[in-house]
């Protein structure tokens, strides 16, 4: 009987299974079997299949593909042109880190990866990164193709060189996927990163400011705020016959194993739309930061954007923003933008106009959806505090107090109830002591049945 350790020796030496392109969680198994065992296809029938060349560097080779959008082509609604940024572009607006930065406009670089899982670690492989950078009179996309573990090296190396000429690297979530990932790459072939001193624009917060708001979920694409998504409802971009995500490794092991081009041509195409895309919604957020709610689309943005100028303190436009927010058709955004203004000015101390914007918030919860509820409270909560404190009218705050302690008692919370409780006993004692004053209560209108807009 052989011994354990020659039985593993032959197992290990045994060729793998070749598996389906439909097998995605082999990838790591099957690429280190193509690595040690031969180079993986040949580069010059890939790179001819693909419309690229070879680019051949510290003893190995990659494929390089370019692709060029005119300057007056459409990438949906936008036109290619407008992709080109300057230095008066806001980029410090969505991130602070930037403000000390200043050539960041002269070469802005956009990255994307395609890798062979999401798990990251030394076993997994970004086979396809994609640049993008205005080039004279259009947008060029630059990508860097593996057509076999082995030229890993060269891709790095003229990734670098790509890396070198930039002053400004913007991603989709680059922050936290695609840039560790391929400092982990440069480390595994002990090479110094190039991206260690380049800033980097991670467009993900900023798109999830703009357009991911909970609260305008049934207003764009059901809240996701992935670039897909954005693309269709912010670009108006729609893709035909796109790859989907989950397909693409077993794609790249597809071609390993048969050197078909054709079935990674759909990836480089999905790449190249990400990296397209991704530069038209950094250039259209910019955009919209730079001249105010009046460049936005629709009232949904102007709310976001007033959030923006919020973030940084730009109180003046942040209200400007949300006034012509709060004429939205949409309820939901009508509310959540009466209510910003509120806080605005109630910071401000103009508790009067503060008050008029809560109650537009009442009128508007009356007409919106359920997820308005929490709104609503607030609202009722501080009106009641506006009628108690400031126009020391404590009927008219109990009023608000009561529609308070509805919302409470739907929502069953205890220490919110016996809070509400004890307002109600103090404004009965106010009211009791005002009637033994006067001798009698005065009538007063319900401020909430007045028209805001009168």
């Amino acid at each position: 009987m052989r011994d354990l350790a020659s039985r593993l020796r032959d197992i290990v030496r045994q060729t793998p299974r070749p598996s389906t392109p439909a097998e995605t969680d082999a990838g790591f198994r099957e690429l280190t079997y193509v690595a040690e065992g031969e180079t993986g296809p040949d580069a010059g029938a890939a790179a001819r299949g693909l419309g690229g060349t070879v680019h051949e560097a510290a003893g190995g080779a990659c494929i390089v593909v370019d692709r060029v959008w005119d300057a007056h082509a459409w990438h949906g609604r936008t036109r290619v042109a407008s992709i080109a940024l300057d230095s008066s572009a806001p980029v410090a607006l969505f991130d602070p880190r930037l403000a000390t930065t200043d050539d960041w406009a002269r070469r802005v670089v956009y990255f994307d990866i395609e890798t062979t899982g999401l798990s990251g670690g030394a076993g997994t492989l970004a086979f396809l990164a994609g640049c993008g950078w205005w080039d004279g009179d259009g947008f060029r996309v630059r990508q860097f193709f593996l057509n076999g573990p082995a030229g890993e090296r060269a891709m790095l190396d003229a990734l670098g060189d790509v890396f070198d000429d930039a002053s400004l690297l913007v991603t989709f979530n680059g922050r936290t996927f695609d840039v560790p990932m391929m400092e982990t790459r440069w480390a595994f072939h002990r090479s110094a990163c190039p991206t260690d001193d380049l800033p980097h624009f991670d467009m993900l917060p900023p798109a999830r400011r703009l357009w991911g708001r909970r609260e305008l979920r049934e207003l764009i694409d059901e809240g996701r705020c992935n670039l897909s998504a954005l693309e269709r409802s912010v670009l108006g971009f729609h893709r035909h016959a796109d790859v989907p995500g989950f397909e693409i490794p077993a794609r790249y092991f597809h071609f390993l194993r048969t050197g078909d081009a054709s079935a990674i041509e759909g990836v480089l195409a999905h790449n190249r739309h990400d990296i397209v895309s991704l530069a038209a919604i950094t250039a259209h957020a910019l955009r919209l930061a730079a001249e105010g709610p009046e460049a936005c689309r629709d009232e949904g943005e102007q709310l976001a954007l007033g959030r923006v100028y919020e973030h940084v303190g730009d109180a003046a436009r942040a209200e400007d923003a949300y006034a012509r927010a709060s004429r939205a058709a949409d309820a939901v955004v009508r509310a959540h933008a009466l209510a910003r203004m509120a806080n605005l000015c109630r910071r401000a101390a103009r508790y009067d106009e503060a008050a008029s914007a809560w109650i537009g918030v009442l009128d508007a919860a009356r007409r919106g959806r359920g997820s308005l509820a929490g709104l609503e409270r607030r609202a009722a909560e501080a009106l009641a505090i506006h009628h108690e404190h400031r126009a020391k009218d404590p009927e008219q705050a109990r009023r608000y107090a009561e529609r308070l302690a509805a919302g409470v008692r739907r929502e069953a919370s205890p220490a919110v109830a016996a809070g509400v409780r004890h307002r109600l006993a103090r404004l009965d004692r106010k009211i009791k002591s005002r009637e033994d004053t006067k001798g009698g209560p005065e009538a007063a209108p319900l401020l909430d049945d007045v028209d805001p807009a009168s």
